[in-house]
């Protein structure tokens, strides 16, 4: 390891999210590649981020409600990992939130800012979670801080994460917007975690860039099959009509029609992989 690598890897980085999956994965892979990590945390009683800390990455307690919460945990810090969820602060708040770090990212005059974000950083995608992705792109690019944005595809968790009821969601309901047999491109979340390590290893290579991020395109019924013969079963399914999901979740649904129309760029796996060779597919996930 060169010298400059070296003094580098003896900085922190910041991460928010640290205890959700995004956040973690990136957390266990900086600290992995020499980082120090700080995680922030509104419950550092919590399982997860007790876990952490054992796991010797440093959490503080923060609530980006309350700046002031959180000021302190930017002291001192080269580099900030930046992911916001929807689903639990709504998509006034997520806003709200994305654009507070990179406020405190820049009075601290924090050196490279890694902000997971996802759609295409349009703001007329139709897609709300999409959209405040792309409000907070803006501000991302705006501040004068060196940046890399990475716009993940659609997660292989939605296949086994509890939280997002695949057995409604992605087996039963997905397959009825946009059929069973479109290609989905895919990425694990865990690999997010490994981008954002090289990502912040190589800043002369990643800063100012906008990383579309995918693993694998397999299809539902793909999905299925790879599912059933490594499990012996298929997957358990929920029957529910469309619109009773489109009526429950409206972002979900028009993401889901979203992806009809999206045509990604032909090299998105290849170029993930040129970053993190060792992504997933869908069957080694």
């Amino acid at each position: 390891m060169n010298q400059i690598m070296q003094e580098i890897m003896e900085k922190t980085v910041l991460v928010f999210g640290v205890t959700g999956r995004q956040g973690g994965a990136a957390a266990v892979y900086l600290q992995k590649a020499g980082w120090k990590v700080r995680g922030v945390s509104r419950n550092p009683e919590k399982d997860k981020a007790k876990k952490m800390v054992a796991a010797g990455i440093e959490m503080v307690k923060g609530n980006l409600d309350d700046p002031e919460t959180v000021k302190d945990a930017f002291s001192g810090v080269h580099g900030v990992f930046s992911v916001q969820n929807p689903w639990i602060t709504g998509l006034k708040k997520e806003v709200e939130h994305g654009r507070r770090i990179v406020d405190l990212a820049s009075d601290a005059g924090v050196k490279h800012l890694v902000y997971a974000s996802a759609g295409t950083g349009d703001k007329s995608t139709g897609v709300p979670h999409f959209n405040t992705k792309a409000e907070i792109e803006e501000s991302v690019k705006a501040s004068g801080i060196p940046f890399t944005i990475l716009r993940s595809a659609s997660f292989m968790e939605l296949m086994r994460d509890k939280d997002f009821l695949p057995p409604l969601v992605m087996w039963n309901v997905m397959p009825k917007i946009i059929g069973d047999e479109f290609p989905v491109i895919w990425i694990s979340a865990h690999d997010v975690g490994a981008v954002t390590a090289s990502v912040f290893n190589n800043p002369g290579e990643f800063a100012g860039k906008e990383l579309q991020l995918a693993a694998d395109k397999q299809s539902v019924k793909e999905c299925r099959e790879i599912y059933t013969s490594l499990y012996g079963n298929p997957p358990k399914r929920i029957p529910a009509p469309a619109w009773l999901f489109k009526l429950m979740q409206k972002d979900l649904y028009k993401m889901f029609l979203w992806m009809l129309q999206y045509k990604e760029p032909e090299s998105i796996i290849e170029d993930t992989r040129k970053i993190y060779p060792e992504a997933l597919t869908v069957e080694k996930w």
